[in-house]
């Protein structure tokens, strides 16, 4: 699927990663700048012009996958496989039917000794040896059926389980001492999370290396990715998983970032505040995985998913939800690559009860196609707009590390995180993860001019972390540190090791200073801010704003940020030629000339005012518009996805447009001052398709069938 832009709009589109000179380790596959996943064979109602497909088939046969694999390649599409890292989804290896046998000791069970399913068809597994080799057999079998990536789905395990007794063993093992089940101590939970956490970080270096070992033989290159779940979803939902301790692994080359509506819904529920959003718990779970691999060698892929697992909402609120997804996730340009839904099947296919049923609206699947547009072509740059006083302040970040996953928190589950981490998104401030995994890295923590931590929830993995942290505060850096502690007192972790009664006495030691009340104390160019006050609190928005964000203010102009804390109640930046906004509390005004990229007929518009709390999107068209009247030459604006090429010469416009089969394409196209005398379409055969026509001003709105190996569109003008 090589792809030559031609001019016009299409000539700076960001087209597919295939046509990149570069070639990063592990071959075309990483390069794809969009994907979809499905279980189905091609179907042309799907077939949505992005740059790679996911074949999502756990445990199927060869011939059944290959032909899966074949069906999408046939047609152009770079195929990658996926299956299930954490649940055994064909029921064949935990009864037996993969080896002979039976192990229903290495399902998740609960303390009933329940076994715990995954929507009531597959048990969740613990990773041990023999899972591990079913699993590296489906690793092998996908790569000589012809994937081009692997992507072990979620791996991930649940924190009330361990009361199998594949797992005391282990336990004891791990320990060498008689098994804890994780209900009876803080200190029991915490080390049954970190144990199933290492052993999935085992799991995915034993794939990895069976991937590298299986591409080398086959004589290819075929990058190992990760789609894993957010930090804060899965505290959520008592899961724990690998995800900044898995950077440890030379094997894994990327992930996709899954987040769409159930995980922020999960997160936001957890979250108890009367200043909070669906819009700021999006922000907060894509801004994990940004800052999971920036400025590092992996490609991270967001992902976006239109529709979510829950069935009981209208498309009305799947639309509104989607708008704040795609907003939420184009604010981080240190990212371009995106999923662009996991399951097309249940928004273009009939038969599926989404939304009370499919396919969905017309209107939702243009709008669908018309943001995968903007995710194929948006560049990875961006900054933000609006005068230097209503620009919000960078390089705050908060605290966080997979250990927040290892902890008994007391409800609501999020209030320790969210509670550092809302008040500033609230505000317009685009607050950042600070994973403690990444601290050694200084070019990553050079990014960050104030740190705000608590270890009330989260706890460091080793002494080295704050050897690295101490080195930031002396070159300038302002830490604020935050709560008292829970005081976990178990043996076989560090800090009790060394005698101390928690891992902050360690830190500010290295700091030079003593855990002794309140304090502010300078530390070589930088300076420490000592306060007791639980994180929690600052879920009330009078305690945040009286506390919190002043003292966020102070330490960061005396980490050199002379205009301190600004706080723009709104977020709006530029990305190439996209505007993407989100407004709090007050309305947001935005000069046009603007494309509506969620209004499927992609309007023109002057000016635009956003309410408090809408997300917008658009296309800024100042550029198009002014050259297409200077040359008298009528230039396309936008489109729903893919515009191949556009085109003009004698008098005449052509392009190309490819979209998924009986879902419309649209396109909104600048006249220059001309008429069309004739605007046609036909499919690659020739055959001519129904055209509708529409005059609005100097614009016009063309519709026409989609056609997956591409619609050519041709207007004569006068």
């Amino acid at each position: 699927m090589r792809i030559k832009a031609c001019s016009g709009l299409a000539g700076v589109l960001l087209l597919c990663g295939l046509v990149m000179a570069s070639e990063p380790r592990g071959g075309a596959a990483m390069k794809a700048k969009t994907l979809f996943q499905t279980n189905s064979d091609y179907d042309p109602r799907i077939a949505i012009a992005v740059d790679g497909v996911i074949v999502h088939l756990h445990g199927a046969s060869d011939d059944r996958l290959g032909q899966a694999i074949d069906s999408w390649k046939e047609h152009g599409f770079l195929v990658g496989r996926m299956f299930f890292a954490d649940s055994d989804a064909t029921n064949e290896y935990w009864t037996g039917k993969w080896d002979g046998t039976p192990r229903p000791d290495e399902v998740e069970r609960d303390a009933r000794g329940e076994v715990v399913m995954c929507v009531g068809i597959r048990p969740y597994m613990l990773p041990t040896e023999g899972w591990t080799r079913y699993l590296q057999e489906m690793a092998a079998k996908s790569i000589k059926t012809g994937a081009e990536a692997v992507f072990p789905e979620e791996p991930l395990a649940h924190v009330f389980t361990g009361y199998e007794e594949k797992f005391r063993t282990l336990w004891e093992r791990r320990y060498g001492r008689p098994w804890q089940p994780e209900s009876s101590s803080p200190e029991a939970r915490f080390l049954t999370a970190q144990l199933k956490n290492e052993l999935y970080l085992e799991l995915e270096r034993e794939l990895g290396r069976t991937v590298r070992e299986q591409a080398r033989e086959a004589g290819r290159e075929v990058p190992f990715i990760f789609p894993v779940h957010s930090l804060y979803s899965n505290i959520a939902s008592q899961l724990v998983a690998p995800l900044g301790t898995s950077l440890g692994i030379e094997e894994i080359d990327g992930y996709i970032g899954q987040v769409w509506t159930g995980p922020i819904r999960w997160a936001e529920a957890n979250y108890d505040s009367p200043d909070k959003s669906f819009f700021a718990s999006a922000f907060a779970l894509y801004d994990y995985f940004v800052q999971l691999v920036r400025g590092s060698s992996r490609r991270m892929w967001l992902l976006t998913d239109p529709v979510e697992d829950d069935l009981n909402h209208a498309w009305s609120e799947f639309e509104e939800w989607y708008r704040h997804c795609v907003v939420a996730e184009m604010l981080f340009p240190q990212t371009d690559a995106y999923e662009t839904m996991p399951w097309p099947d249940r928004i273009f296919l009939p038969g599926y009860s989404t939304g009370g049923s499919t396919p969905a609206p017309e209107r939702f699947r243009i709008i669908t196609l018309s943001a995968v547009q903007v995710q194929q072509e948006v560049p990875a740059q961006g900054e933000w707009q609006g005068a230097e006083a209503e620009r919000p302040t960078e390089g705050v970040g908060v605290v966080m590390s997979d250990t927040l996953m290892w902890h008994r928190h007391a409800p609501p589950v999020l209030q320790d995180a969210y509670g550092l981490l809302m008040p500033l998104i609230q505000e317009g401030v685009p607050v950042g993860a600070c994973l403690l995994e990444r601290v050694h890295e200084r070019a990553y923590l050079a990014d960050f001019k104030v740190l705000v931590l608590s270890y009330e929830a989260i706890k460091p993995l080793d002494a080295a972390m704050h050897v690295a942290l101490a080195e930031w505060v002396r070159a300038g850096g302002s830490l604020i540190v935050l709560g008292k502690g829970d005081n976990l007192n178990e043996e076989s972790l560090w800090w009790v090791q060394r005698g101390l009664r928690d891992p902050l006495v360690h830190l500010l030691g290295e700091l030079g200073l003593e855990d002794a009340g309140e304090f502010d104390q300078a530390v070589g160019k930088g300076r420490v801010y000592r306060r007791l006050t639980s994180g929690r609190r600052f879920a009330d928005p009078k305690v945040a704003r009286s506390e919190y964000l002043p003292l966020v203010d102070e330490a960061l102009r005396r980490a050199g940020v002379a205009a301190g804390l600004r706080r723009p109640g709104c977020f709006r930046m530029r990305r190439g030629p996209f505007v993407v906004a989100h407004t709090i509390r007050q309305p947001l005004r935005l000069a046009g000339p603007l494309v509506d990229v969620f209004d499927p007929e992609f309007p023109v518009l002057e000016s635009v005012e956003l309410k408090p709390g809408e997300s917008g999107l658009y296309r800024e068209v100042s550029e198009l518009v002014a050259s297409a009247m200077a040359r008298k030459r009528p230039t396309i604006l936008h489109v729903t996805h893919r515009l191949l090429s556009d085109s003009y010469a004698d008098g005449v416009s052509r392009a190309v447009i490819r979209g998924p089969a009986e879902t419309p394409a649209v396109v909104r196209l600048h006249t220059a001052g001309r008429q069309p005398r004739t605007v046609q379409a036909a499919d690659h055969e020739g055959k001519q398709l129904q055209v509708e026509t529409r005059r609005d001003g100097a614009s016009l709105l063309i519709r026409f069938p989609n056609v997956p190996a591409g619609a050519n569109l041709t207007i004569h003008w006068q």
